[in-house]
């Protein structure tokens, strides 16, 4: 054989080699789809005394994750807010509202500035609409984006 005709074979090898890892590569990576993040603000009393609740709930597509992340509390001293996942129908959530978390039925903590992906089973249980609902131990606005079905990100924290 000439040596031009190794080179080619060889040319030839080296890209479908490569075409494989790209292809095999690209499996592999979560696929994007949009995602639309609504903006929010609630208010908590102190001492947990009464639930806030995004509001108007919005419309439960899938069975993926929740997304919410608290930008930020008026009252410097709250840190951190407890959650919880619920479902129900139309868009005006109360506390008759059913519970929908998925792993743990007391409610979540959220970290005032962490994003989060919440586990629940708003959609398995039958309900259309989804919210979540919040208390505090002390009185705050709250401000953040949220969305009810939500889409794979780098970095965000699952609870």
């Amino acid at each position: 054989m000439s040596m031009s005709i190794k080179k080619s074979r060889l040319f030839k090898l080296l890209a479908v080699a490569a075409l494989a890892m790209v292809m095999a590569i690209g499996t592999a990576l979560p696929s994007f789809a949009s995602s639309d993040d609504k903006v929010f603000f609630f208010s908590t009393e102190e001492n947990y005394a009464k639930e806030a609740f995004i509001s108007p709930a919005l419309i439960k597509e899938n069975t993926t994750s929740i997304y919410c992340w608290i930008k930020n509390s008026s009252n410097s001293k709250v840190s951190s807010v407890k959650m919880n996942a619920r479902g129900g129908g139309g868009t005006k959530p109360n506390s008759q509202w059913s519970y929908c978390n998925s792993s743990m039925s007391n409610g979540r903590i959220m970290q005032v500035g962490t994003s989060y992906f919440i586990y629940n089973n708003v959609k398995e249980a039958g309900y259309e609409y989804a919210t979540l609902s919040f208390t505090s131990s002390k009185a705050s606005v709250f401000r953040g984006v949220w969305s009810p079905d939500s889409v794979y990100q780098s970095g965000v924290a699952q609870i």
